[in-house]
């Protein structure tokens, strides 16, 4: 069991950082430790949370409370969400949203935490409010970029002086 948290609160840590971690490099506190710790790695690269984290004590203290308290969010979905993704999820592959969307299936019947049904929800919400603000501008900005780990998220930011106000504002939350 302890095993199967753990895994789960990477999951959730990668997803989170990820979106997090590309946030740190247009503007964010993370900004110069990763372009001085993890040159060449893309923001929308998963393995830029790597990075930052293996070079832990080499970032600003700027950078490492940002880190922390992405770590916090993970943790806390972890511990809402856990003994579910356990249950209902064992087998489900990491990325892409894959544990969410798995959740998803259950949210609504009274099968989930009340805690986690509250994470999964919120999450299906921000994800929906997200697709409607920069379909859109996704479609004309990034048309060939492929989704998953960062990459639309971190094209939509590259852009954001071309972006649609209802976006630039999804984009910047």
């Amino acid at each position: 069991m302890r095993t199967v948290l753990a895994f789960l609160a990477l999951v959730c840590a990668a997803f989170v950082a990820t979106v997090q971690a590309v946030r740190a490099l247009d503007e964010g506190p993370c900004a110069a430790d990763a372009n001085r710790l993890c040159a060449g790695i893309p923001a929308g690269d998963a393995r830029l949370w790597d990075c930052l984290r293996r070079n832990e004590f080499q970032l600003s203290s700027a950078c490492q409370r940002n880190i922390q308290e992405v770590q916090r969010r993970a943790t806390e979905f972890s511990a809402d969400c856990g003994p579910d993704v356990y249950r209902f999820c064992p087998r489900t592959p990491p990325g892409q949203g894959r544990v969410l969307q798995c959740l998803r299936v259950h949210a609504g019947r009274g099968e989930l935490a009340s805690n986690c049904e509250d994470a999964v929800v919120g999450a299906l919400e921000r994800l929906q409010d997200f697709s409607e603000a920069c379909g859109p501008d996704a479609a004309a900005l990034c048309a060939g970029v492929q989704p998953g780990g960062g990459r639309l998220f971190a094209c939509l930011r590259s852009q954001s002086g071309q972006l649609s106000s209802r976006c630039r504002g999804a984009v910047n939350l």
